[in-house]
């Protein structure tokens, strides 16, 4: 059975509601992300905002239950590319060369940008139940992934938007990770957007606020004077969702003569999840009843 952990996601809205508040909690679900995938601290700090980030821009849709997302982020640097799936609430992440170290930054901080890179591009793909699925996509600006996301919503989706992702690591495990996602909503005053200009700095470090105070109080007392109303706190979810079945659908997928040419080498197949790392084991058997399963039918004459 996969394992599970859970997160906290803050629905709130400010100035009677002339801006929108997202706020999330991904302490544990990154914690689990770095035991699966055994990260170095720079890269389990880039799966933590990565997950923190999907889950807003989930939340930010008209209809999150049902919204199928996919972030991806390559930016050329030594980690390889960062991939985030969310179904509604659920979540999980992989990162393609997790083990990469670098040095701290100037400031102290973990180099997520030097991991990730700058040099390429954030893609979304939001699959909302119709026909095709919306794709967004746009350069990256630092590989540090909230002002990539922020980026993101100005340019693929028309939507001015801040957002401060955060992941603090001490002795190898993950003990704070979180993010803020605000978007001024038609109608925002002048005045207020401001205001916020000028708090960005409150919600800058939200890992560290995180260690102190739980999502509610940190939304109250980072959003004091602009009369914050917080309307609902969700549950969040970091599990993987790979099944045998799936794994079939996937072999099926590559194409006959592919599949054929493993049947044909007689050692079977072993399909080992990206997410999980579960080992999913085919016989040649099992993989000529996939062949059969998979060959169109015979035109009736």
């Amino acid at each position: 059975m996969n394992k599970a952990a859970m997160g906290r996601l803050l629905r709130g809205t400010l100035k009677n509601g002339q801006v929108r508040v997202l706020m999330c909690d991904t302490t544990n679900m990154a914690e689990l992300c770095r035991m699966t995938h055994e990260p170095s601290n720079v890269c389990a700090a880039a799966l933590g905002r990565g997950i923190s980030a999907a889950a807003l821009l989930t939340a930010s849709a008209d209809d999150p239950d049902s919204t199928n997302l996919t972030m991806t982020i390559k930016g050329g640097g030594p980690a390889g590319a960062l991939v985030v799936v969310a179904h509604g609430r659920r979540l999980k992440a992989y990162i393609d060369h997790p083990q990469v170290e670098l040095p701290l930054k100037a400031n102290g901080k973990l180099d997520v940008g030097g991991a990730l890179g700058k040099d390429g591009m954030i893609t979304v793909v939001r699959d909302l139940g119709m026909r095709e699925p919306y794709v967004g996509q746009c350069e990256l600006q630092s590989g540090e992934i909230g002002e990539d996301v922020a980026y993101y919503c100005v340019v693929s989706e028309q939507q001015p938007t801040l957002c401060a992702l955060g992941v603090l690591v001490h002795e190898g495990r993950v003990i704070s990770s979180g993010g803020v996602l605000i978007q001024p909503l038609p109608g925002c005053e002048e005045e207020t957007l401001q205001e916020l200009e000028v708090r960005s700095m409150l919600f800058g470090d939200v890992s560290a606020q995180l260690l102190q105070q739980p999502l509610e109080e940190f939304f109250s007392d980072c959003f004091k004077g602009l009369d914050p109303q917080l309307l609902e706190v969700e549950g969040l979810c970091y599990t993987c969702d790979c099944s045998r079945s799936r794994m079939e659908r996937a072999l099926i997928s590559i194409g006959r003569r592919d599949l054929q040419e493993i049947i044909d080498d007689g050692k079977g197949a072993e399909l080992v999840c990206n997410f999980c790392h579960e080992k999913h084991q085919f016989s040649t058997e099992e993989l000529r009843a996939l062949l059969e399963a998979a060959r169109p039918e015979t035109p009736a004459e």
